[in-house]
Order: structure tokens, then sequence, then C-alpha cells
């Protein structure tokens, strides 16, 4: 009983379309029960109800690969020039900085330094600034990556440098920029 229930699956499954939806079965002299498309003598005539195949997509519909939502990219600028509580000595008050940013920014994105609080110079397309006649003492200093109309998209965090100048000038600082 149970190998008949094995091979009939597998003898349906083999059918096409062409094929009559009446099948033979017989049982052999060794008490095998088989089956087949073609008569045979002695066997049994099967009426079995063959659905067609699909002519036209799928049986099931696919599903939708799930997507996960990819995790906006943060802009972020780091200072690498000067470090952190770095003490600078120029009679001249002059001060290189010079920052990165991950990932690289757009054209339409610029740099802009703070020193102190005040923005200085003008938005450059390249984060490397040179400051002159810092005046002596503490300062602190940040970068921020800004677009094209200086609306600030990512900022540095502020480090504090020492400026020592034997030499101190009155005046407030200059910055150029981009160079």
């Amino acid at each position: 009983m149970n190998k008949w229930l094995i091979i009939l699956p597998l003898l349906l499954a083999s059918m096409t379309a062409s094929t009559a939806d009446t099948i033979y079965q017989w049982v052999d002299e060794n008490g095998i029960t088989h089956f087949s498309d073609r008569p045979q003598q002695g066997a049994t005539k099967l009426k079995v109800d063959v659905t067609p195949p699909a002519t036209s997509g799928p049986l099931v519909s696919p599903r939708q690969a799930i997507k996960k939502p990819k995790k906006a990219v943060k802009d972020q600028v780091n200072i690498t020039n000067p470090s952190h509580e770095q003490t600078v000595r120029d009679n001249q008050g002059r001060l290189n900085v010079r920052a990165t940013t991950q990932p690289a920014p757009l054209n339409n994105m610029g740099f802009k330094l703070i020193l102190d609080g005040i923005p200085q110079g003008q938005i450059t397309p390249i984060a490397n600034f040179q400051l002159t006649n810092i005046d002596r003492g503490a300062h602190t200093i940040k970068v921020q990556l800004v677009d094209e109309s200086g609306k600030k998209i990512a900022s540095s965090r502020s480090i504090t440098v020492f400026m020592h100048r034997a030499n101190a000038s009155v005046g407030g600082a200059t910055a150029t920029g981009g160079g």
C-alpha cells in the first residue's frame, strides 16, 4: 500500500498536459503495484482529475526581497593639526589648521574656520587654514563643513591651543584659507 502512495504522485508529476486523465493500475506476480498511462493486460482503469499546468506566470507570487534601510552616512570633521592643548610658539602668531572629513565632501561643500567662536576668513574648498597675528593665550578652534549657502553640515569638536609669542603685537587675528 505504501509503495503505490509513493509511486502515484511521481507518476502524476511526470505527466504532461497532453496526457489523458486516465491511468492504469495493476499488481504483478511479486505483489508490486504499477501505474501507467498505457493500457496493460489485467490493469484496472482509474479516472484521475488532473489539473492542467499554469500557462502564464508563477503559481505563487514571488515575495519582495526585504531591504534593510541604509543608515545615512553622517559627515565627520576632524582637526588633524594642531592637536588638542598643543602649545604653538611663534613670534608672528602664525597657526596652521588642517582638518579631514569622512566621507569626502561633495563639490558644493566647503570649510569654515571658527576661532574663539568667530568665523575667520572665507569658506574654502580645502580644509587647510593659515592664521596670522594670533594673540598670546588660549584659543578654541573648530572647523565646520558647510553647504554652498553656508549652512553647517558637520562640525569638528572644539580644540584648545596655546599661543606663545615672545613679542606680542597689538591687533586681531587674520586668516587666509584654502592654500
